[in-house]
């Protein structure tokens, strides 16, 4: 399963090799997780083959950038396998690692993995925040993200990524609260984030996926479905499986918004497709509900699984996927 997160190397690895308490078999296999530029985890095995060396070097490494690294890596890896096995205390060690890396007296403009953990610690506590119904933990977001608009120089994606962070995390309040400034705003950032990121930037595609949720709440629809097909194209680019199948699922409520009804029904089929590739089941959960909705409105059709169908109007509105990170 690809992360919708960034995930930061280092370059200055010799305080792994150097440091004693470490052998050199797990300081070699540190390195190489933190020196790879973005983690593809799609089993339990490679969540744990990839945190327990991490885990080891922590404990060895002294206050500093390098330990700034491995916490903010492993807070990702925590979070894919949190996605994994849905398990809370994934989550909650997830977001422990994510603090502690901010906890650092570096100014964030200066450290890639200090920039990069912003993003991703909000990302992770709306996530707790759905998981649980604990919102304080979304507020929290919401907080981070504004600090992050003041403190993160405006040259640097990481600061972009941010924006797009905070904008789901109101979309979401939103949601609960209904208070129209936090969609207004969403609406705002979420196009600033997707402005300002470089084209082929990693974080592009969430941000995309992220702006068209809060466009169909505000009923622009239209808008919606390009900028899920853009979110689309980007994912596709990245090779974030994931992502595709969550926005293809996504694009399938939006197209059935804008009464596009062949063309939904289509992106749920290939939505379905993606998730099944990937193994995530309760993605194919939702799809196959999506679907049967959609299909259940066209009674007075004959659907084959090798053909495209030809329908009149259903009108399913499904629940989007929260599209993090992303």
């Amino acid at each position: 399963m690809n992360s919708d997160h960034d995930i930061h190397g280092v370059h200055d690895t010799q305080g792994v090799h150097a440091n004693r308490a470490i052998d050199a078999e797990t300081a070699e296999r540190a390195v190489a997780i933190l020196e790879s530029p973005q983690g593809t985890y799609s089993s339990l095995a490679e969540t744990d083959s990839a945190i327990a060396p991490l885990e080891h070097v922590l404990s060895a490494t002294p206050d500093g950038p390098l330990r700034t690294t491995i916490l903010s890596n492993l807070g990702l890896i925590r979070m894919a396998r949190f996605q994994l096995t849905s398990a809370r205390t994934d989550l909650d060690s997830a977001i422990a690692c994510l603090r502690e890396a901010l906890a650092s007296r570096e100014p964030y403009g200066s450290h890639p993995a200090l920039s990069a953990t912003i993003p991703n610690l909000i990302s992770a506590l709306h996530t707790r925040a759905e998981f649980t119904g604990e919102w304080d933990d979304l507020d929290e977001a919401i907080a981070w993200g504004r600090e992050a608009v003041v403190r993160l120089p405006p040259e640097l994606p990481q600061r972009a990524a941010a924006l797009a962070s905070l904008s789901s995390a109101l979309r979401i309040r939103y949601e609960r609260s209904q208070y129209a400034g936090d969609l207004t705003e969403a609406i705002d950032l979420g196009r600033q984030a997707a402005a300002d990121l470089p084209p082929d930037h990693p974080r592009l595609g969430p941000a995309l996926s992220n702006l068209g949720g809060a466009l169909m709440a505000s009923g622009q629809v239209e808008e919606a479905v390009a900028t899920y097909e853009w979110a689309l194209y980007r994912f596709r680019a990245a090779g974030n499986w994931g992502g595709t199948a969550r926005t293809l699922n996504n694009l399938g409520g939006a197209l059935t918004q804008a009464r596009r009804f062949v063309e939904a029904l289509v992106a749920y089929e290939e939505a379905l497709e993606e998730f099944r590739a990937i193994g995530d089941v309760r993605g194919q959960e939702r799809v196959t509900h999506n679907l049967a909705v959609a299909r259940a409105r066209l009674p007075e059709l004959v659907f084959k699984l090798d053909e495209t169908p030809v329908p009149p109007e259903p009108e399913p509105a499904p629940a989007p996927d929260a599209g993090h990170g992303a």
